[in-house]
Protein backbone atom coordinates (compact mmCIF):
# COMPACT_ATOMS: atom_id res chain seq x y z
CA UNK A 1 0.00 0.00 0.00
CA UNK A 2 2.71 2.30 0.52
CA UNK A 3 4.37 2.22 -2.77
CA UNK A 4 1.03 2.71 -4.20
CA UNK A 5 0.58 5.86 -2.57
CA UNK A 6 4.52 6.68 -3.27
CA UNK A 7 3.95 6.20 -7.01
CA UNK A 8 0.32 8.20 -7.03
CA UNK A 9 1.89 11.28 -5.39
CA UNK A 10 5.14 11.19 -7.99
CA UNK A 11 2.48 11.11 -10.67
CA UNK A 12 0.33 14.07 -8.78
CA UNK A 13 3.54 16.21 -8.60
CA UNK A 14 4.67 15.49 -11.85
CA UNK A 15 0.65 16.34 -13.44
CA UNK A 16 0.77 19.52 -11.12
CA UNK A 17 4.26 20.61 -12.47
CA UNK A 18 2.24 20.25 -15.81
CA UNK A 19 -0.80 22.11 -14.62
CA UNK A 20 1.20 25.13 -13.48
CA UNK A 21 4.69 25.28 -15.38
CA UNK A 22 3.79 23.51 -19.18
CA UNK A 23 -0.12 24.97 -19.69
CA UNK A 24 0.74 28.21 -18.66
CA UNK A 25 4.16 28.10 -21.14
CA UNK A 26 1.81 27.02 -23.99
CA UNK A 27 -0.90 29.44 -23.53
CA UNK A 28 0.84 32.20 -23.33
CA UNK A 29 3.33 32.03 -26.23
CA UNK A 30 1.67 28.78 -28.20
CA UNK A 31 4.94 27.07 -28.25
CA UNK A 32 5.87 24.13 -26.35
CA UNK A 33 8.53 24.23 -23.83
CA UNK A 34 12.21 22.63 -23.90
CA UNK A 35 13.29 21.26 -20.71
CA UNK A 36 17.19 20.40 -20.04
CA UNK A 37 16.45 18.59 -16.41
CA UNK A 38 19.72 17.41 -14.12
CA UNK A 39 19.03 16.81 -10.83
CA UNK A 40 22.69 16.79 -9.55
CA UNK A 41 25.60 18.46 -7.96
CA UNK A 42 26.64 21.64 -9.16
CA UNK A 43 30.00 20.23 -10.80
CA UNK A 44 27.23 18.65 -12.90
CA UNK A 45 25.44 20.96 -14.38
CA UNK A 46 28.04 23.63 -14.96
CA UNK A 47 28.82 20.63 -17.05
CA UNK A 48 25.56 20.40 -19.02
CA UNK A 49 25.46 24.16 -20.15
CA UNK A 50 27.49 23.63 -23.36
CA UNK A 51 25.46 20.99 -24.49
CA UNK A 52 22.23 23.05 -23.63
CA UNK A 53 23.81 25.75 -25.64
CA UNK A 54 23.91 23.76 -28.87
CA UNK A 55 20.94 22.11 -27.92
CA UNK A 56 19.24 25.38 -28.33
CA UNK A 57 19.84 25.99 -31.65
CA UNK A 58 17.78 23.45 -32.68
CA UNK A 59 14.59 25.21 -31.19
CA UNK A 60 14.82 28.60 -32.30
CA UNK A 61 12.16 30.74 -30.50
CA UNK A 62 11.24 28.13 -27.68
CA UNK A 63 10.82 28.65 -24.05
CA UNK A 64 13.55 26.84 -22.33
CA UNK A 65 13.53 25.36 -19.06
CA UNK A 66 15.85 24.08 -16.78
CA UNK A 67 15.00 21.95 -13.90
CA UNK A 68 18.02 21.73 -11.28
CA UNK A 69 18.12 21.65 -7.47
CA UNK A 70 17.36 24.87 -6.05
CA UNK A 71 20.66 25.55 -4.58
CA UNK A 72 22.26 25.53 -8.26
CA UNK A 73 19.61 27.57 -9.73
CA UNK A 74 21.56 30.35 -10.45
CA UNK A 75 23.93 28.31 -12.62
CA UNK A 76 21.75 27.66 -15.49
CA UNK A 77 21.06 31.39 -15.45
CA UNK A 78 24.79 32.87 -15.31
CA UNK A 79 25.62 30.15 -18.05
CA UNK A 80 23.17 31.43 -20.49
CA UNK A 81 21.01 28.82 -20.83
CA UNK A 82 17.62 30.25 -19.46
CA UNK A 83 16.52 32.53 -16.49
CA UNK A 84 13.60 29.80 -16.17
CA UNK A 85 14.29 27.41 -13.47
CA UNK A 86 12.04 24.73 -12.15
CA UNK A 87 13.02 21.63 -9.30
CA UNK A 88 10.67 19.33 -10.39
CA UNK A 89 11.82 15.72 -8.19
CA UNK A 90 9.31 13.99 -11.07
CA UNK A 91 10.28 15.56 -14.08
CA UNK A 92 11.35 12.03 -15.92
CA UNK A 93 7.91 11.64 -15.61
CA UNK A 94 6.68 14.78 -16.75
CA UNK A 95 8.97 13.67 -19.92
CA UNK A 96 7.94 9.92 -20.55
CA UNK A 97 4.23 10.85 -19.87
CA UNK A 98 3.74 14.46 -21.44
CA UNK A 99 5.82 14.70 -24.14
CA UNK A 100 3.81 15.43 -26.88
CA UNK A 101 3.17 18.94 -24.43
CA UNK A 102 7.25 19.41 -24.69
CA UNK A 103 9.02 20.48 -27.92
CA UNK A 104 11.98 18.81 -26.20
CA UNK A 105 13.02 16.98 -23.33
CA UNK A 106 16.85 16.38 -22.98
CA UNK A 107 17.53 14.18 -19.46
CA UNK A 108 20.98 14.88 -19.16
CA UNK A 109 23.08 11.35 -18.52
CA UNK A 110 26.92 11.13 -17.89
CA UNK A 111 28.91 8.11 -18.20
CA UNK A 112 28.93 8.37 -14.22
CA UNK A 113 25.47 7.74 -13.80
CA UNK A 114 25.75 3.82 -15.57
CA UNK A 115 27.52 1.46 -13.16
CA UNK A 116 28.03 -1.05 -15.20
CA UNK A 117 30.51 0.18 -17.53
CA UNK A 118 34.24 2.60 -17.96
CA UNK A 119 33.73 5.99 -18.22
CA UNK A 120 35.34 6.51 -21.50
CA UNK A 121 34.74 10.38 -22.29
CA UNK A 122 35.38 14.17 -20.22
CA UNK A 123 32.18 15.03 -18.60
CA UNK A 124 31.58 17.81 -20.54
CA UNK A 125 31.73 16.02 -24.04
CA UNK A 126 29.56 13.22 -22.59
CA UNK A 127 26.46 15.33 -21.67
CA UNK A 128 26.58 16.43 -25.30
CA UNK A 129 27.23 13.22 -27.00
CA UNK A 130 24.28 12.01 -25.79
CA UNK A 131 22.31 14.15 -27.82
CA UNK A 132 24.26 14.20 -30.67
CA UNK A 133 26.09 17.95 -30.43
CA UNK A 134 30.02 18.66 -29.96
CA UNK A 135 30.70 20.55 -27.26
CA UNK A 136 34.48 20.44 -26.58
CA UNK A 137 35.93 19.30 -23.00
CA UNK A 138 36.09 23.63 -22.03
CA UNK A 139 33.94 24.64 -19.22
CA UNK A 140 31.27 27.30 -20.00
CA UNK A 141 31.87 30.82 -19.21
CA UNK A 142 29.96 31.66 -15.71
CA UNK A 143 28.78 35.68 -16.42
CA UNK A 144 29.43 37.08 -12.91
CA UNK A 145 27.14 40.00 -12.17
CA UNK A 146 28.19 43.36 -11.10
CA UNK A 147 26.06 42.57 -7.64
CA UNK A 148 27.41 39.34 -7.01
CA UNK A 149 30.96 41.36 -7.37
CA UNK A 150 29.82 43.81 -4.78
CA UNK A 151 28.96 41.48 -2.77
CA UNK A 152 31.92 39.46 -3.11
CA UNK A 153 34.25 42.31 -2.39
CA UNK A 154 32.35 43.56 0.57
CA UNK A 155 32.32 39.82 2.02
CA UNK A 156 36.12 39.75 2.11
CA UNK A 157 36.44 43.35 2.84
CA UNK A 158 36.21 42.89 6.65
CA UNK A 159 39.53 40.79 6.29
CA UNK A 160 41.51 43.78 5.74
CA UNK A 161 43.60 41.74 3.07
CA UNK A 162 46.98 43.15 1.64
CA UNK A 163 47.77 43.58 -1.97
CA UNK A 164 49.55 39.60 -2.37
CA UNK A 165 47.43 37.17 -4.28
CA UNK A 166 44.27 35.98 -2.82
CA UNK A 167 43.85 32.13 -2.37
CA UNK A 168 40.96 30.36 -1.71
CA UNK A 169 40.76 26.76 -0.68
CA UNK A 170 37.40 24.01 -0.50
CA UNK A 171 38.11 21.26 2.02
CA UNK A 172 34.24 19.77 1.08
CA UNK A 173 32.54 18.96 2.10
CA UNK A 174 32.68 15.54 -0.11
CA UNK A 175 32.34 11.93 -0.11
CA UNK A 176 34.82 10.88 2.36
CA UNK A 177 36.59 9.40 -0.64
CA UNK A 178 37.91 12.62 -2.11
CA UNK A 179 38.75 14.09 1.01
CA UNK A 180 42.08 15.32 1.67
CA UNK A 181 43.30 14.44 5.20
CA UNK A 182 42.91 17.93 7.00
CA UNK A 183 46.64 17.53 8.79
CA UNK A 184 47.64 18.27 5.36
CA UNK A 185 45.44 20.89 4.32
CA UNK A 186 46.59 22.52 7.63
CA UNK A 187 50.19 21.58 6.30
CA UNK A 188 49.76 23.16 3.16
CA UNK A 189 48.39 26.73 4.61
CA UNK A 190 51.33 26.67 6.99
CA UNK A 191 53.61 26.02 4.17
CA UNK A 192 51.50 29.02 2.56
CA UNK A 193 51.89 31.38 5.27
CA UNK A 194 55.48 30.90 5.77
CA UNK A 195 56.05 32.24 2.21
CA UNK A 196 53.89 35.04 2.84
CA UNK A 197 50.85 34.32 1.37
CA UNK A 198 48.00 35.25 4.25
CA UNK A 199 45.04 35.92 2.22
CA UNK A 200 43.72 32.48 2.43
CA UNK A 201 39.93 32.31 2.81
CA UNK A 202 38.23 29.34 3.31
CA UNK A 203 34.89 27.97 0.73
CA UNK A 204 32.44 25.66 1.68
CA UNK A 205 29.61 23.96 3.88
CA UNK A 206 29.94 22.49 7.15
CA UNK A 207 29.60 18.58 7.76
CA UNK A 208 25.66 18.55 7.96
CA UNK A 209 25.01 20.05 4.90
CA UNK A 210 26.43 16.56 3.02
CA UNK A 211 25.85 13.05 4.43
CA UNK A 212 28.72 11.24 6.37
CA UNK A 213 31.10 14.03 6.28
CA UNK A 214 33.29 14.11 9.22
CA UNK A 215 32.28 17.54 10.96
CA UNK A 216 36.50 17.76 12.37
CA UNK A 217 37.34 18.04 8.72
CA UNK A 218 35.31 20.48 7.59
CA UNK A 219 35.91 23.07 9.96
CA UNK A 220 37.35 26.17 9.09
CA UNK A 221 41.35 25.43 9.35
CA UNK A 222 43.79 27.41 11.40
CA UNK A 223 45.77 30.38 9.42
CA UNK A 224 42.68 30.88 7.09
CA UNK A 225 40.08 33.07 6.73
CA UNK A 226 36.53 31.61 6.60
CA UNK A 227 33.54 32.43 4.79
CA UNK A 228 32.09 28.79 5.04
CA UNK A 229 27.71 28.94 4.40
CA UNK A 230 28.19 32.46 5.04
CA UNK A 231 27.35 33.40 1.31
CA UNK A 232 24.94 32.39 -1.29
CA UNK A 233 26.25 30.23 -4.33
CA UNK A 234 26.65 33.21 -6.93
CA UNK A 235 28.39 35.77 -4.29
CA UNK A 236 30.92 32.38 -4.11
CA UNK A 237 31.34 32.27 -7.51
CA UNK A 238 32.23 35.72 -7.53
CA UNK A 239 34.73 35.23 -4.87
CA UNK A 240 36.29 32.40 -6.70
CA UNK A 241 36.98 35.04 -10.17
CA UNK A 242 38.14 37.46 -8.13
CA UNK A 243 40.94 35.22 -6.78
CA UNK A 244 44.39 34.10 -8.10
CA UNK A 245 44.49 31.03 -7.00
CA UNK A 246 41.92 28.18 -6.05
CA UNK A 247 42.85 24.61 -4.22
CA UNK A 248 40.38 21.91 -3.72
CA UNK A 249 38.89 18.35 -4.24
CA UNK A 250 36.63 16.92 -7.08
CA UNK A 251 33.84 19.41 -6.14
CA UNK A 252 31.59 21.71 -7.93
CA UNK A 253 33.42 25.01 -6.79
CA UNK A 254 36.51 23.50 -8.98
CA UNK A 255 34.00 23.19 -12.09
CA UNK A 256 33.46 26.77 -11.34
CA UNK A 257 36.69 27.66 -10.65
CA UNK A 258 37.59 26.10 -14.68
CA UNK A 259 34.06 28.59 -15.76
CA UNK A 260 35.78 32.03 -14.37
CA UNK A 261 39.14 31.09 -15.72
CA UNK A 262 40.66 31.09 -12.62
CA UNK A 263 43.81 29.02 -12.12
CA UNK A 264 43.31 26.14 -9.93
CA UNK A 265 45.12 22.89 -8.67
CA UNK A 266 42.52 20.40 -8.15
CA UNK A 267 43.31 17.24 -5.81
CA UNK A 268 42.74 14.07 -7.41
CA UNK A 269 42.51 10.34 -6.22
CA UNK A 270 39.38 8.11 -6.97
CA UNK A 271 38.54 10.41 -9.47
CA UNK A 272 40.68 12.04 -12.45
CA UNK A 273 40.82 15.19 -13.75
CA UNK A 274 40.89 14.38 -17.47
CA UNK A 275 37.31 12.80 -17.04
CA UNK A 276 36.37 16.24 -15.62
CA UNK A 277 38.57 19.41 -16.78
CA UNK A 278 39.73 20.07 -20.29
CA UNK A 279 43.88 19.76 -20.92
CA UNK A 280 44.23 23.52 -20.15
CA UNK A 281 42.19 23.32 -16.73
CA UNK A 282 43.73 20.55 -15.22
CA UNK A 283 47.61 21.84 -16.50
CA UNK A 284 48.70 22.25 -12.13
CA UNK A 285 45.98 19.22 -11.10
CA UNK A 286 47.91 16.99 -8.44
CA UNK A 287 46.61 13.37 -8.93
CA UNK A 288 47.74 10.32 -6.37
CA UNK A 289 50.19 7.64 -8.13
CA UNK A 290 48.64 5.13 -6.16
CA UNK A 291 47.55 1.95 -8.75
CA UNK A 292 44.08 2.23 -7.91
CA UNK A 293 43.94 6.02 -8.43
CA UNK A 294 40.84 7.00 -10.27
CA UNK A 295 39.03 3.95 -9.25
CA UNK A 296 35.81 5.74 -9.53
CA UNK A 297 35.96 5.52 -13.41
CA UNK A 298 36.65 1.85 -13.88
CA UNK A 299 34.61 -1.71 -13.19
CA UNK A 300 34.33 -2.44 -10.64
CA UNK A 301 34.05 0.88 -8.79
CA UNK A 302 35.74 -0.28 -5.58
CA UNK A 303 34.80 2.55 -3.58
CA UNK A 304 30.95 2.75 -4.71
CA UNK A 305 28.73 2.91 -1.64
CA UNK A 306 30.13 0.45 -0.13
CA UNK A 307 33.53 2.60 0.98
CA UNK A 308 36.73 2.07 0.09
CA UNK A 309 38.73 -1.24 0.32
CA UNK A 310 42.15 0.79 0.42
CA UNK A 311 41.43 3.23 2.95
CA UNK A 312 41.04 5.91 0.80
CA UNK A 313 44.82 5.61 0.25
CA UNK A 314 44.94 7.70 -2.87
CA UNK A 315 43.98 10.72 -0.84
CA UNK A 316 46.02 10.36 2.09
CA UNK A 317 49.30 9.72 0.62
CA UNK A 318 48.67 12.63 -1.76
CA UNK A 319 51.90 14.66 -0.35
CA UNK A 320 51.18 18.48 0.63
CA UNK A 321 54.32 19.30 -0.51
CA UNK A 322 53.47 18.54 -4.29
CA UNK A 323 50.42 20.41 -4.12
CA UNK A 324 52.03 23.27 -2.70
CA UNK A 325 54.91 22.93 -5.59
CA UNK A 326 51.88 23.38 -8.14
CA UNK A 327 50.29 26.28 -5.85
CA UNK A 328 53.93 28.03 -6.30
CA UNK A 329 53.62 27.54 -10.00
CA UNK A 330 50.66 29.64 -10.37
CA UNK A 331 52.07 32.18 -7.28
CA UNK A 332 55.07 33.06 -8.43
CA UNK A 333 53.28 34.32 -12.08
CA UNK A 334 51.38 36.46 -10.12
CA UNK A 335 54.16 38.40 -8.77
Amino acid sequence: MKKIFALLQRHAQAFWYVLKVVLPVILKTGHRPVIFPRFAGMGDIICTIPAALELKKKHPGAIFIYNCDVSSACLPRIGGVTNFITSCRQIELVGYWYCRLLGGFYQFHSDDDDLTQDDTLNSVVAFGKNFGVETGETHPALTITETAREAAHAAIAPFHFDESPLIIIHTGPSSKVRQWPREHWAALVQALNRRGYKNILQLGARAGSYAGADTLETAPLPGVFSLMERLPLESSLALIALADLYVGIDSGLLHAAASVQTPAVGLWGPTSARFRLSTQERQFSVTSSVECQGCHHRMPRLHWETGCPHDIRCMKTLDADIVLQACLKILVKKK
